[in-house]
């Protein structure tokens, strides 16, 4: 089956698809071989989410020994000189470690000066954060400023378990095995009545937690039952 059979496919049956951009894109390379794989992973992506009528969402990649200014300079520069038709077709997603492009206000930079838009990653900002998304009101805060700021109406979204330090993410965790407050934020979805895509990328997708997903989502459970403690068995079962 082509992209363009899947996508066809997919809208027939109300599914929406989106693509994950390379890894290896980084929008602050410095070596121009860098600059130049950057530039292509990034045509691929698009290449690839335009045949199945999606989107391509990726992380903008590390500061490395550059300030911040600097490297929020060069990726607005590299997304630009890709001269893309449908920038609006590209999410930046925020990124859950301390050392790499993605403090809100920096993508929102990015963002107002190539047109793409932001990817929120619930379990990624709450790491990078340090906890910081405890209420409906964080929810919205976080939502209402990207409004603001860009004016985006539509959402692409990831969710998950997440266990963190102090330089922000460490592993993903399935919902039970997590203090990541998922309830919290679905009810504060329902209730703002923000438009978008939300996919969940617990490591135990597979294996119960998009149901759990699901079941919050349609208000079949209110609350989730989190493990007392948590094993390395917990994570491969």
């Amino acid at each position: 089956m082509t992209m363009k059979q899947l996508g066809g496919f997919a809208l027939k049956r109300g599914v929406s698809l989106s693509v994950h951009g390379s890894f290896y894109i980084n929008l602050a390379a410095i070596e121009e071989n860098k600059i130049g794989l950057a530039k292509e992973h990034i045509k691929q992506g698009v290449r690839v989410a335009a045949a199945a009528s999606g989107n391509l969402i990726f992380h903008a990649g590390y500061f490395q020994k550059l300030s911040h200014k600097i490297a929020i300079k060069k990726s607005i520069n590299l997304l630009n000189s890709v001269e893309l038709s449908d920038p609006g077709m590209i999410f930046l997603e925020t990124p859950g470690k301390l050392n790499v492009i993605g403090d809100l206000s920096e993508m929102l930079e990015i963002a107002a000066q190539t047109g793409i838009r932001i990817g929120i990653d619930f379990s990624h900002y709450y790491a990078r954060s340090q906890g910081n998304l405890r209420t409906k009101s964080d929810v919205i805060k976080l939502f209402t400023t990207i409004e603001n700021a860009i004016s985006q109406k539509y959402f692409h979204m990831h969710i998950s378990g997440i266990e963190y330090t102090k330089k922000g993410e460490k592993q993903h965790r399935s919902f039970e095995n997590s203090e990541f407050p998922v309830e919290m934020i679905i009810q504060a979805l329902q209730d703002v009545g923000f438009s978008g895509t939300l996919i969940c990328e617990s490591p135990k997708r597979w294996e119960g937690d998009t149901e759990l997903l699901l079941q919050l989502i349609r208000g079949e459970k209110k609350q989730l039952a989190r493990k007392k403690r948590v094993t390395l068995y917990d994570f491969f079962k």
